[in-house]
């Protein structure tokens, strides 16, 4: 059982918790009574005894039910309730928020040629005489290595870092705006209007004064709108613009009826920043009610 379907039930059972005090605390009395004046001194004995547990369950029955009011209202003001656990509206949602993309680094190889040299041996013929007495002169030949330098390149990699971006999120994947599977299309009559916005709500789940101006650093926005023409089960689909560009949305599946009011909200933890907003209501893969707004000093 969620929170909010506890806060809905809990005057109920306040309530019954406090009429069974009440009617224990009048069986105890009737029994004391009936101790004091009982026709049999055993009679009378057990009355009592009867009518003191009696009291003391309707007592401590009464402490704790107390104890749960004073609880559930200290609760109800300290996280605002929405303005107060009697007065919650059950159509109230909780904001989502965008996930960041941040870019991976990827390095590729990429190869560079570098000049590396190499020596290679040749053969060159030189020329030696005999002695004078030999006759006749002949020339012989003798080897002698001369060195010819000659350039060769073997290429070398190196890797060169590039970074590549990685594919940009589609404006579903990055707002989750896929309906469920079980969702299913609106009929062609049905209409979502967003008439007020607020950053506070009364009891009654409407706006205590509608703004279409904020101070900078608000970090929740109600939006208050009517519908009809609506079936449980049908894909909504809510999304916040700030200057045009889509930063905060989701789809979700209708369970509010046919006709009727309600609210929800968007939240910033670090408060929205400055800008032109707006926000944005689908039905059937198309805008049918919009809300313009502003944050500025």
């Amino acid at each position: 059982m969620t929170a909010q379907q506890i806060a809905t039930i809990l005057p109920y059972i306040l309530v019954s918790m406090f009429l069974l005090a009440v009617m224990l605390f009048i069986l105890a009395l009737q029994q004391l009574r009936r101790g004091r004046k009982g026709a049999y001194w055993r009679l009378r004995r057990r009355a009592g005894q009867r009518g003191g547990r009696l009291l003391l369950a309707a007592v401590g029955l009464l402490i704790l039910t107390l104890g749960l009011a004073f609880y559930s209202g200290l609760a109800a003001i300290a996280f605002k309730g929405i303005d107060s656990v009697l007065g919650r509206n059950n159509s109230a949602f909780a904001g989502v928020f965008v996930p960041t993309l941040t870019p991976t680094r990827d390095e590729t190889p990429t190869p560079t040629a570098s000049p590396t040299l190499t020596l290679t041996t040749t053969q060159v013929p030189t020329v030696t005489s005999r002695p004078a007495t030999e006759v006749p002169h002949t020339a012989t030949f003798t080897e002698s290595p001369t060195e010819t330098p000659t350039i060769t390149f073997t290429p070398t990699v190196t890797e060169t870092p590039s970074i590549t971006p990685p594919p940009s999120a589609t404006f579903a994947v990055m707002l989750r705006l896929t309906p469920p599977s079980s969702a299913r299309p609106a009929s062609d009559n049905a209409h979502i209007n967003l008439i007020a916005a607020d950053d506070e709500v009364t009891s009654n789940a409407t706006p205590l004064e509608s703004q279409s101006v904020f101070a900078p650093g608000i970090k929740r926005i109600y939006l208050f709108m009517n519908f009809q023409d609506m079936e449980n089960g049908v894909a909504w689909t809510r999304i916040l613009f700030r200057d045009d560009v889509p930063i905060q949305g989701q789809a979700y599946l209708w369970s509010m009826g046919s006709e009727g009011s309600g609210y929800f909200f968007f939240g910033n933890d670090a408060g929205y920043d400055t800008g032109r907003y707006e926000v944005r209501i689908y039905l059937r893969d198309e805008v049918v009610s919009q809300f313009p707004f502003s944050i500025s000093e």
